[in-house]
């Protein structure tokens, strides 16, 4: 799903020139794509023509401090420090983003996926010795809910408390049963997360606040030392002989050590890959693309799986946005080309639905989402909204069609320009685009009263499984943030929740994102994507199914 790319100067399109030429720009086109990353091949760096060797440090520069190495801590940083410590009881596969085994050796699921029965991997130990048991793996979840109070946020408690989790047994010792009280389908998808990374007795057995730079657990590396806003150093640990089932080689890693290096400046990070004082440098600029590859290193791109960055409709229970012509228009005149080849790099995908194409269940949707401005303008003028002679903005029945666009500062310094290029892509249809720049806070507070905004530039919710973002953002349940009023789309989410059979589930994940595209629920603008500079002395390294960093489990140097 990711492929490894040669930088190329981004082509700029007649249409995005044009609409640019209105607005002072040229600053937000030295942009950077904060915390992601995308591109790709299987493998960065130069491919091996030698065998892999065991040995030699790869230093990894991380854009911000992790905060804690603790596995289930808030902090957007940790999956990628973590993740090289702690195994999980499954995992899914990169390249066919299915769940395989890991520290169980297989499991099952009965009929209506509200059981599921892990059975352990024999002789698994964490790295100060302790056995894996299955007594270890039902504390580390009943550890999760005994300290909810101290981990507001944490993706581990939300799908625990959300999905109708009700316990796990220790059946023998390498017996593990965990329980549902309604159908959870999606549960080992979310299982293989970094948060339900499996932690050893020494780790549950502090404090909570403690346990930030405390980390003990089975993986191929162990926590040596952690500097809060410096570094973090990693070393090998010996015996390691459980790797996933989807690896051929299951031995001890090649690395000797993994350092990684705070660096928050994001030209800096692109410099101290150029210099080779990093091999590895996350959350790389698009406008730093060229530039890596111009001194030797390899960029991977590949979008992050989750909702894609979109503006969804939250005023359609008023006018304009209650008139469907409306919303398809916007759709139609969104020039989701302009903005990645204006404001991002061309080795970004377009968006093709509501959800990134590395989520499972993707489905095209890219014949409801194709620019067509004399389709926005047919569809504008048989709804009756008419430009006046100056040939602005449309008006009926004395009513000027306008659109109030909430959005929020998210660090990214292209933000700017994508709200100043949408305003523009939509006046060349007559709609006048009014964007309200809010706090976060302040922003929560106008969607709560669900009249502040018509459209909102909504982040990046969800994960690998499209369900948590699909209802987190489209159920019209409460709290029901982005006022969703389309009552046919609500039963497909909730079958997709609890339909068993993948490929029935398959269907109904197209048929949402189907009718999330042609009702204009929502117009995908952007795949947030992950941008990993890689040195030419790095081998075999693909970023995970998440697109974040691997275990390093068969990455060396040379």
């Amino acid at each position: 799903m990711s492929r490894t790319i040669r930088p190329r100067r981004p082509a700029r399109l007649a249409r995005a020139s044009r609409l640019l030429s209105a607005f002072a720009l040229v600053p937000a086109l030295a942009l950077g794509l904060a915390a992601c990353g995308d591109s790709g091949d299987d493998t960065g760096g130069e491919a091996a023509s030698a065998s892999p060797t065991s040995g030699g440090t790869l230093t990894i520069a991380l854009s911000s401090d992790p905060v804690s190495i603790y596995p289930r801590a808030v902090s957007p940083i940790v999956r990628d420090v973590a993740r090289p410590i702690v195994d999980s009881l499954v995992t899914l596969d990169p390249k066919t983003r299915q769940p395989v085994p890991w520290l169980a050796e297989k499991y099952e699921a009965n009929a209506d996926a509200t059981e599921y029965t892990f059975h352990l991997r024999a002789g698994v130990t964490f790295s100060d010795g302790t056995p894996l048991t299955a007594a270890v793996v039902k504390r580390n979840f009943d550890d999760i809910l005994a300290n909810a109070a101290k981990s507001t946020g944490s993706a581990a408690l939300s799908t625990l408390k959300t999905s109708g989790y009700t316990g796990t047994d220790a059946v023998d010792d390498l017996t593990v049963v965990q329980h549902f009280g309604a159908s959870f389908p999606a549960w080992p998808v979310a299982l293989a997360s970094t948060g339900f990374g499996i932690l050893a007795p020494a780790t549950l057995d502090l404090p909570y606040e403690q346990r930030f730079d405390k980390v003990v657990g089975s993986g191929p590396f162990v926590l040596d030392s952690y500097t809060k806003n410096s570094e973090i150093v990693l070393s090998r640990r010996s015996g390691y002989r459980w790797a996933p089932q989807y690896r051929s080689r299951t031995g001890d890693a090649y690395l000797d050590k993994v350092v990684y290096r705070i660096i928050a400046e994001p030209s800096v990070r692109a410099g101290a890959l150029q210099n080779g004082q990093v091999q590895v440098s996350t959350s790389l600029n698009p406008a730093d693309i060229e530039a890596a590859g111009s001194a030797g290193a390899t960029v991977i791109t590949q979008p992050l799986p989750r909702n894609t960055e979109a503006l969804v409709v939250t005023g359609a229970d008023r006018t304009p946005l209650n008139e469907l012509p409306v919303r398809q228009a916007i759709v139609h005149a969104v020039d989701t080309g302009a903005i990645r080849d204006s404001l991002l790099h061309p080795s970004f995908k377009l968006p093709t639905s509501v959800l990134t194409s590395t989520v499972i269940g993707w489905s095209d949707q890219s014949a409801h989402l194709k620019t067509d401005i004399d389709e926005a303008n047919r569809l504008l003028d048989e709804a009756g909204w008419r430009r006046g002679g100056d040939g602005g903005i449309r008006e009926k029945d004395g009513r000027k069609l306008t659109v109030v666009f909430g959005w929020i500062d998210r660090g990214n310094p292209w933000d700017q320009g994508l709200v100043e290029l949408l305003k523009a892509q939509l006046a060349e249809v007559g709609i006048d685009l009014q964007p309200r720049l809010d706090t976060a806070a302040a922003a929560v507070e106008a969607l709560g009263k669900h009249d502040q905004y018509d459209l909102f530039l909504a982040g990046v919710a969800g994960g690998i499984d499209p369900d948590n973002g699909l209802r987190g953002s489209f159920a019209n349940a409460a709290p029901n943030i982005y006022n969703v009023q389309d009552t046919a789309l609500q039963p497909l989410l909730q079958q997709q929740a609890v339909t068993t059979d993948p490929d029935k589930r398959a269907g109904i994940l197209a048929d949402v994102q189907e009718r999330i595209a042609e009702q204009g629920l929502a117009v995908p603008l952007v795949e947030d994507t992950a941008v990993v500079g890689v040195g030419a002395n790095v081998h075999d390294f693909a970023l995970d199914f998440d697109s974040r960093i691997p275990p390093l489990f068969d990455v060396w140097v040379s």
